[in-house]
């Protein structure tokens, strides 16, 4: 596989259901984006989540995709195409989400999507969001608990004993705190979010969470329902070079968090979940926890 660009994983097409379009369309006017033309997306990626919002604003707006990694701030024309027959121009630029490179008063709109979770100082990047943002504009972070799809049931996890429920909450809470131990961020940090933009000085504080669930149950003939599969079997494919790269988080926290690392990756060998879709067994809610927090200075 070619050299992969930071959560390229996670860029597959199931990212383009995480939101329900009456659910943006509700967004869109609690935050007036209408009234904007020219948006900053920080830690862009693909620019999923600029693509979302871009068709709210003015006509003939102006969107700057803003990444520290080199390829996907390198440019991509099929996007620049794309948003252009979403009226909008796009630009992209190289820089850290901790010094942003604009002037102050830049941009009507500052956004982000699952950024803040791999950031070192969220809250330093939320100051200069706010920073760069103009009087009167707004800024927009969509960030994630994901801690919580270990504690909700499907059909594989509605048999698992207690001790079993208990290890894969404790290998995922260590995970987390091995990551915020090497200053690569905080894998939960929608549930900080709010109260971080808070301490950062932020007026017109407004909370939400995505009312978005993708259930999966047999025959998995809904789009949204292929795509989340499809990604589970990409993930499937790439899990021995992800728990390879993860391992680093146990090492961080000694000897006995590497031990259970270890135990814990033998006994998750083989994958119940795609073994039951295959068989059409599998189900699940699908919920996930996703906050949309703005403000403004």
């Amino acid at each position: 596989m070619e050299d992969l660009g930071h959560s390229e994983l996670f860029f597959s097409d199931y990212r383009d259901y995480w939101y329900n379009k009456d659910f943006l369309d509700l967004m869109a006017k609690r935050w007036d984006l209408g009234r904007y033309s020219t948006l900053l997306d920080i830690g862009c990626g693909l620019c999923h989540w600029s693509q979302l919002l871009t068709p709210y604003l003015k006509p003939n707006s102006t969107v700057t995709a803003y990444d520290n990694d080199i390829k996907w701030a390198a440019g991509n024309e099929g996007l620049k195409v794309r948003f252009k027959s979403l009226q909008s121009s796009l630009n992209f630029v190289k820089g850290d989400a901790h010094r942003l490179i604009f002037e102050d008063d830049s941009f009507d709109v500052v956004t982000c999507q699952t950024l803040l979770i791999h950031l070192e100082n969220p809250k330093q990047a939320l100051l200069e969001m706010k920073r760069v943002v103009k009087k009167g504009g707004i800024v927009i972070c969509a960030e994630p608990n994901n801690l919580v799809g270990n504690l909700i049931k499907d059909s594989v996890s509605k048999d698992e004993t207690l001790l079993e429920k208990l290890e894969n909450i404790k290998f995922s809470i260590l995970w987390e705190q091995g990551k915020i131990k090497l200053k690569e961020g905080d894998n939960s940090f929608g549930d900080l979010l709010t109260g971080t933009m808070s301490e950062a000085g932020f007026l017109n504080l407004q909370s939400y969470v995505s009312d978005k669930v993708v259930p999966l149950y047999p025959p998995y003939s809904k789009a949204e329902q292929k795509a989340t599969i499809e990604s589970m079997k990409l993930w499937q494919k790439e899990r021995k070079t992800f728990d390879k790269t993860g391992r680093k988080y146990f090492e961080v926290l000694g000897a006995e968090a590497i031990k259970f690392y270890e135990d814990f990756i033998i006994k998750r060998a083989g994958n119940k979940v795609l073994t039951q879709i295959e068989m059409n067994e599998y189900y699940s809610g699908g919920a996930t926890i996703m906050y949309l927090v703005s403000g403004s200075k």
